[in-house]
C-alpha cells in the first residue's frame, strides 16, 4: 500500500541515489584530471616532449599577432590559436604560482625560431 511516508521514503532513495550517482562522477572527473595532469607533467619533464609542445604553440601562432583578410580565415585562425592557447593554460596550470619554470621555458622556446636540424636522413 502507498502511503505518504512510503513515497517519502522514496524520494529520499531517489535522491540519494541520484547524490551518490554525482560524487562518483565528479571523483571519475578528479581522477582523469589528475591523471591528464600527471601525464602533461611527464611530457614537460623530457626534453622531447618539450620541444613537440613548443612546436605546437608556435604552429598555432598562439604568441603571435594576428590579421585576417576575411571572416572565414579569422575563424579558421581562431581554432588554431586556441589550441596554443590550450597547451599554454594546461602548462600553466601545473606550475607552482612561486616557480613558472614550465610555462616560461615553454613561451621562450615556442618564440625562439626552431632549431634546423643537424642530422642528414
Amino acid at each position: 500500500m502507498n502511503t505518504p511516508s512510503n513515497h517519502a521514503s522514496a524520494a529520499d532513495t531517489g535522491e540519494l541515489g541520484s547524490q551518490r550517482k554525482e560524487e562518483n562522477r565528479n571523483r571519475a572527473i578528479k581522477r582523469r584530471q589528475a591523471r591528464l595532469a600527471e601525464a602533461l607533467r611527464w611530457i614537460v619533464g623530457d626534453e622531447r616532449g618539450r620541444l613537440y609542445l613548443a612546436e605546437i604553440v608556435r604552429e598555432s601562432r598562439a604568441l603571435e599577432r594576428v590579421q585576417c583578410p576575411s571572416a572565414d580565415l579569422v575563424l579558421f585562425v581562431d581554432g588554431q590559436r586556441s589550441m596554443g592557447f590550450k597547451v599554454l593554460n594546461d602548462v600553466r596550470a601545473l606550475d607552482d604560482a612561486r616557480e613558472p619554470r614550465h610555462f616560461s621555458a615553454l613561451c621562450a622556446s615556442a618564440l625562439t625560431p626552431p632549431k634546423e636540424d643537424s642530422h642528414d636522413d
